[in-house]
């Protein structure tokens, strides 16, 4: 079974990153619960509303709230319209019904200021009690006549199941309300609710003829405004809840939409900010079948493909130097045989008593001693801007000023073999408290010794070899005055050779470090060679 060992903990609380060593991969995986460590948690770079989820949520959420807001709006609307219509109805029929079942003939007897409690009027009081009782809708029931001015009515009968009602032969002005004038015609009802003296209400009226066709009053019926308030209070009641799911549902949805969505966003910007850190382990394992899951699969197999190139161009530059190493990746196809002219100085540094050295040590002690020295003086170069062209056995051949120019490459020359000499004295007295250096002191060797030379002048740098296997390399005559001064420091008892090329390019204080020590006449060149020691 797999294990998988934490390594780091972002501040973020919901996130991970865990290593496993199955998959020789960091993976960022979701946690459950909070965790602290490492200060890194690119998310908080963002603002919340300017975040991708967040304005998604919002844009989308609200706009199916609003849509959902009108239609309960529209609903509401409907409804209570609706309702409204069913009282109408309701009203109009109760109306109808009242003064086809009233004696029209009887009401006409009376006169129209009649003010007296008759049988008729005690009757018809009964009647209309008990339609409004029964009916809990029904506030009110009257009669009205008309009268010589049209506007100005009578009451003849009149119940309410309030305290203010009407008495017999009691006068009502009809001038704010036409639409009850024409009740004496026919059977209307109100479109909206109408205040008066008996309040807010809604009614209906219906005309009472006599045998002869006359128009002796009208029937009508209230409901007052608490019953519509009522009805239309339900209505909003349940608008408002239907409103309130609906927000509920969406913005669940909502969340669970953009948690989907936050998710692999913050994995994806995690591992981006891993990789573009130099972590080329990061993987996502995004196991989605959507458009994040291709994206998390595509950047899996981005960052292996960047892992191996990184891989390649760290082997690759164990086998060149990092400029040489720069500079040929930087090229990527483009690589050509040949070179350029350039001034450079060029460095050989070879080890003193070598041969008589390795016949005291074994095969695998002398490669082990051979790779420390190495080791130390590669590092050396580098610190100065050098470049390390080829080792050859314990011989080092460098260059400073190319591939990369310098215009003091000089004086890096020679304060690196400054340093190279030194790293050198570190380095015996490591073996001697090893105990290496016993094997050549037997011989008479005190101390293992380097010599160098330096040599300024032109070279062609660039590429030799074949199209299909090649090496940078520097040639010319200055690599081969270089070469003979490394081997003069056997005839001077020197360390370091440096020519008079070399002296005349260095600032104040190495020139006073160095002493001429002789000319020299270099095999296979006419010119002669002015060296000196450091």
């Amino acid at each position: 079974m797999t294990q998988k060992q934490e390594i780091h903990t972002y501040d973020a609380p919901e996130w991970t990153v865990t290593a496993d060593p199955a998959a020789d991969a960091v993976v960022i995986e979701p946690v459950l619960s909070g965790a602290s460590g490492i200060p890194v948690n690119p998310i908080q770079e963002i603002r919340a509303f300017h975040r991708f989820h967040f304005r998604l949520t919002l844009l989308y959420g609200g706009a199916v709230i609003l849509t959902i807001g009108l239609l309960v709006y529209l609903f509401y609307m409907l409804w209570s319209h609706s309702e409204v219509e069913a009282l109408q109805r309701r009203l109009t029929a109760i109306a109808g019904t009242l003064a086809q079942t009233i004696d029209a003939d009887e009401i006409a007897k009376f006169p129209v200021e009649y003010d007296q409690l008759s049988p008729l009027h005690r009757e018809i009081h009964r009647r209309f009690e008990y339609l409004a009782q029964t009916d809990t809708d029904v506030e009110s029931i009257y009669i009205l006549r008309p009268t010589n001015v049209p506007t100005e009515l009578r009451f003849f009968v009149d119940y309410a199941k309030g305290e203010l009602q009407g008495t017999p032969g009691e006068f009502y002005s009809a001038e704010e309300t036409p639409i009850l004038l024409k009740g004496f015609t026919k059977t209307v009802v109100e479109d909206q609710p109408y205040q008066d003296a008996f309040g807010l209400t809604l009614s209906a009226y219906a005309p009472l003829i006599s045998s002869t066709g006359a128009r002796v009053g009208l029937v009508g019926v209230d409901v007052k405004s608490s019953r519509l308030q009522q009805m239309r209070g339900s209505v909003l009641i349940a608008s408002g809840i239907i409103l309130l799911a609906s927000v509920a549902v969406i913005a669940l949805v909502s969340f669970i939409v953009a948690r989907s969505i936050r998710e692999p966003l913050v994995r994806l910007i995690l591992g981006t900010g891993a990789v573009a850190r130099g972590n080329l382990d990061v993987r996502l394992r995004l196991r989605r079948a959507d458009e994040f899951g291709l994206l998390g699969k595509y950047f899996d197999k981005m960052a292996e493909e960047l892992k191996e190139r990184q891989t390649i161009r760290d082997l690759f530059g164990r086998y060149l130097s990092e400029d040489v190493a720069r500079s040929v990746l930087a090229r990527n196809q483009n690589i050509e045989l040949g070179g350029q002219e350039v001034v450079v100085t060029v460095l050989f540094c070879d080890l003193r008593d070598y041969t008589t050295i390795s016949e005291r040590l074994s095969p695998m002690q002398m490669v082990s001693m051979i790779n420390e020295y190495l080791g130390v003086m590669n590092l050396v170069i580098d610190q100065h801007n050098g470049c390390v062209i080829e080792f050859l056995g314990d011989g080092i051949l460098a260059v400073f000023g190319a591939p990369q120019a310098f215009a003091e490459h000089a004086e890096m020359g020679v304060r690196c073999a400054i340093a190279m000499r030194e790293a050198l004295q570190k380095l015996n007295q490591q073996w001697d408290q090893q105990g290496i250096a016993d094997r050549w002191r037997d011989l008479g060797i005190d101390e293992i010794q380097c010599r160098i030379g330096l040599h300024t002048g032109p070279v062609v740098a660039g590429n030799l070899g074949s199209k299909t296997r090649m090496k940078y390399a520097v040639i010319g005559d200055t690599v081969n005055v270089a070469a003979r001064l490394e081997a003069l420091n056997k005839e001077y008892g020197t360390t370091i050779l440096l020519s008079d090329e070399v002296k005349t390019r260095l600032p104040n204080d190495l020139r006073e470090l160095s002493k001429k020590v002789g000319i020299t006449v270099v095999k296979g060149r006419q010119q002669t060679v002015i060296s000196y020691s450091v």
